[in-house]
């Protein structure tokens, strides 16, 4: 007998899933590339995908043919889509600036030394070289904006390109004693500027009431404010003080303890909390320290930047030796050199924490560690403080001046405030050694005593240290911004100087114009300097030209100082600029507002290289400078 039964029927493949692949991306104009489409059924198996349309989401970006020829037609982005058995699939395609064909002639070649400044269409690319002997160059890329939070992305290609030759910069020995302050000298920074950013909110947005309570006269005299303290205080006596400087500093109230008076100068008061620790400062260097500002510091910033505020009436500056700075929550290993707090120029009025007075918190030395480890070496302390006050002395003009003499609605902007009184020690390095601004300064000047030595150490070291850590990242620090780095006051500072000496004329003029204003920030820089924006730009260029011997012109050179002599010997014999090389390989960058990045590269004789560069896949925007430099 037969069985009856039905054939198993196997399931037809369908097609479920299309992909495509489009391996050239991005493309660049004029530039064609095949894409592929392939098929999956509903069991994971490749299956053909039968005649497959093709389509682009813009015509005017790039153009696809029926068997998936994409052509680039313009920069851009767009969407190559293939459709086929009812399904789509898309991928995103870059279409990038053409890039020039470098071996039918019309390079770009210049004279070593030479600048220019690249055209829109040459930041597309450009044919560099190409003469009869090789050639090296400096591609130097600067985010031409005044805003520095502002970021941009770039890639930057080359082809054609080798590495430059090893320059011979020579290897520095190192004074005694040079650079044996820089941890300390520069740890403080970061605390610094956010304690002038705390200021900024917390005080700045008192100005207003300051004066009005002071014309009101609300601001009456009291034993309990520095406001009291007599013309001439009695060495020995105690004065009631407020030294905390932890708090809210104009909503917290007062701390009050004593401060001894230990001496009375002609600019200077000079006081100790009867609270520091054992084995701290004598008062005869206590005295020393106050007549030394008297007689020096004092009379370098009021010959800068202005007369201070008198609104005590006492005719003389505080200077206050308290653990109120010790205690202080700087960050690990740092310690705070010195402190100006604006809050003391405020009416208790207005201000419940105030002062009522012009006065500066120094620290005291703690040999036995008794509040915390960082203020335990005396002598180290002791070796800044005359540059501190100085620091805090422009602080303590700046604020008042724009308090209650020039009527400003608002105090400075940290990065510039900070940059003044950052000069303001370069300036006390000048009258103690005996050297002068636009002289060019390099290593063997400084080299040539050690009291040279040792007035560098004390006063312009840390500069150049802050200087040092700016070159080492310059494509993601601004000489403007608000970050409270160390890399950003080198910054600032060295933009100021250059400034100052391309400015020209007398150097008072300068400083004092900057600190006398009612307008603030770029708004003041651009008042007295000129354009910020194309003044760093040139800073930039100089940054690599300077000192170079390529016979540059002045407006890329730094007249008063030989950074190329001097940073080599705090910097393991080498200048710390930080260049990439620029080969085959592209280089991705992203710049800061006021950010630069320096590529080198060379060209090989009768053979010229392609440089080209995209944002996002885009035409690099006009706000994005390219100076070409040839440098050898």
């Amino acid at each position: 007998m037969m069985s009856c039964g039905k054939d198993a029927t196997a399931p037809v493949p369908v097609l479920t899933t299309l992909t495509v692949s489009f391996q050239e991306t991005p493309i660049s104009v004029g530039q064609t590339a095949n894409a592929l489409a392939s098929g999956k059924d509903q069991f994971g198996a490749v299956i053909g995908t039968g005649t497959v349309s093709w389509s682009t989401g813009s015509s005017a970006i790039a153009t696809v043919t029926p068997d998936g020829a994409v052509t680039g037609v313009a920069p851009g982005q767009t969407t190559l889509t293939a459709t086929a058995g009812g399904k789509q699939a898309g991928v995103a395609i870059t279409v990038t600036p053409a890039r020039p064909n470098c071996t039918t002639g019309g390079t770009l070649q210049l004279a070593v030394g030479d600048v220019q400044t690249l055209s829109a269409a040459e930041k597309d690319g450009v044919c560099v070289g190409g003469g009869a002997a090789a050639s090296e160059y400096a591609l130097i890329v600067f985010h031409a904006t005044d805003i520095a939070g502002s970021n941009i992305s770039l890639r930057v290609t080359a082809s054609g390109t080798s590495p430059v030759e090893a320059s011979a910069v020579p290897s520095v020995q190192v004074p005694q004693g040079m650079a044996a302050r820089a941890t300390a000298m520069t740890a403080s920074d970061t605390w610094e500027s956010q304690f002038r950013e705390r200021e900024r909110r917390e005080v700045g947005s008192r100005i207003e009431s300051f004066r009005r309570s002071r014309i009101s006269g609300t601001s009456a005299l009291s034993p309990r404010f520095l406001v009291d303290v007599p013309v001439n205080p009695t060495v020995g006596s105690v004065v009631p003080i407020n030294a905390n400087l932890t708090s809210n500093l104009c909503s917290t109230a007062k701390e009050i303890h004593g401060a001894t008076v230990i001496a009375v100068l002609p600019h200077t008061i000079v006081l100790s909390d009867t609270l520091s620790p054992p084995g701290g400062y004598t008062a005869a260097e206590m005295t020393d320290f106050g007549q030394q500002f008297d007689t020096l510091g004092y009379a370098v910033d009021v010959e800068n930047f202005g007369a201070p505020t008198d609104i005590d009436g006492n005719g003389r500056i505080a200077i206050l030796f308290t653990p109120g700075v010790n205690v202080i929550p700087a960050p690990p290993g740092a310690t705070v050199a010195g402190l100006f707090a604006s809050r003391d120029l405020a009416p208790v009025s207005s201000c419940a924490s105030s002062n009522e007075g012009e006065m500066f918190y120094l620290p005291v030395p703690d040999p036995n560690k008794t509040i915390n480890g960082a203020y335990a070496n005396k002598s180290a302390l002791a070796n800044g403080i005359l540059s501190a006050l100085v620091h805090e002395m422009q602080h303590l003009i700046n604020a008042g001046r724009r308090i209650y003499v020039n009527n400003a609605s608002f105090l400075e902007e940290t990065w510039l405030n900070e940059g003044l009184s950052h000069i303001a020690e370069e300036l006390l390095y000048y009258r103690r050694s005996g050297q002068t601004p636009r002289s060019n300064i390099d290593l063997a000047t400084i080299q040539s005593s050690q009291a040279q030595v040792d007035v560098f150490n004390a006063d312009q070291i840390a500069n150049m240290l802050r200087l040092r850590a700016y070159l080492r990242s310059t494509e993601n620090i601004s000489p403007f911004g608000s970050t409270d780095l160390l890399e950003t006051r080198g910054a600032t500072w060295q933009l100021l100087r250059y400034a100052a000496d391309r400015t020209g004329g007398t150097e008072q003029t300068v400083w004092a114009a900057l600190v006398n204003s009612t307008t603030s920030g770029m708004a003041n820089f651009n008042a007295v300097f000129g354009d910020p924006v194309s003044i760093s730009r040139d800073w930039a260029v100089a940054q690599l030209l300077d000192d170079a011997g390529l016979g540059t012109t002045p407006n890329y050179t730094h007249p008063s100082w030989n950074y190329r002599s001097v940073l080599p010997s705090l910097n393991s014999g080498k200048f710390p600029l930080s260049v990439r090389t620029l080969l085959d390989t592209p280089i991705d960058l992203l710049l800061t507002g006021g950010g630069v990045s320096y590529l080198r590269f060379r060209v090989s004789a009768n053979a010229p290289a392609t440089i080209s560069a995209t944002a996002s896949g885009r035409s690099v925007p006009a706000a994005v400078d390219f100076i070409l430099v040839r440098t050898q």
